[in-house]
């Protein structure tokens, strides 16, 4: 029985506050642990070789509104597939998914997303060491451009690494045929190559192919699966 659209609406804005809550809840205990998280952003930076003394803050009050800004961006990241899965089961009808389906594709969301976060905190010191070697003087980084860099393509690579569970996805629904992708193995990596130089931010060598290699090989996962499952998770 369908509900009316004023019930859809209250459940989408139930699921909305919740979501929201749950930030806040897990924004509370990341801000009283920040100094575990704020070291784990930090380690790309010691990694390049350089460590928080080359960090500056140019006004007063610039640490506290970082703590906040990395507080807040740290909470979306870990709280990121579990809000997805709140707002999923509101659209889940629509999409004519089973509940085993759905919760398959949950779970690769969330391995995925994390993979992601995991490779780019791992490539992130080839990228900062290549852009700051273009710099002859003495490196000192503002710790706002430099936080911003860190969480922002933490989660830009956490959302890219989502691109193999959508191809299956496609594969599954039929709107992409799988005789397309392993006749045009070449040109997929080529596409997959450019999607990387564009995602990488630095675009140096060693960056691209860290990012395009295992995004390949999780697309070629996914097609291994279709072909097994030949049919919708």
């Amino acid at each position: 029985m369908k509900k009316p659209f004023m019930e859809h609406l209250q459940e989408l804005n139930n699921r909305i506050l919740f979501s929201f809550t749950l930030v806040g809840i897990v924004a509370i205990f990341v801000y009283n642990q920040y100094s575990f998280f704020g070291d784990i952003l930090l380690e790309p930076l010691i990694n390049a070789g350089y460590d928080d003394s080359n960090i500056f803050a140019l006004t007063i009050y610039e640490g506290f509104q970082v703590k906040l800004q990395n507080t807040f961006w740290i909470s979306i990241i870990i709280t990121f597939p579990l809000i997805l899965l709140i707002l999923g089961y509101f659209v889940k009808p629509a999409l004519e998914i089973r509940t085993l389906s759905f919760s398959l594709y949950f779970i690769f969301f969330t391995l995925l997303f994390y993979s992601g976060i995991f490779s780019s905190l791992s490539i992130a010191h080839v990228g900062i060491e290549f852009l700051l070697s273009f710099n002859e003087n003495e490196i000192i980084l503002r710790s706002q451009n430099y936080f911003q860099f860190i969480t922002r393509i933490s989660l830009l690579f956490g959302v890219s690494f989502q691109l193999p569970l959508i191809m299956l996805f496609l594969l599954n629904k039929g709107i992409i045929k799988v005789k397309s992708l392993t006749n045009k193995r070449a040109e997929m990596f080529i596409v997959i190559l450019i999607f990387s130089a564009v995602i990488t931010p630095t675009g140096d060598p060693i960056s691209l192919f860290i990012f395009t290699l295992p995004m390949y090989l999780l697309i070629e996962i996914m097609i291994f699966i279709h072909k097994k499952s030949n049919r919708e998770f």
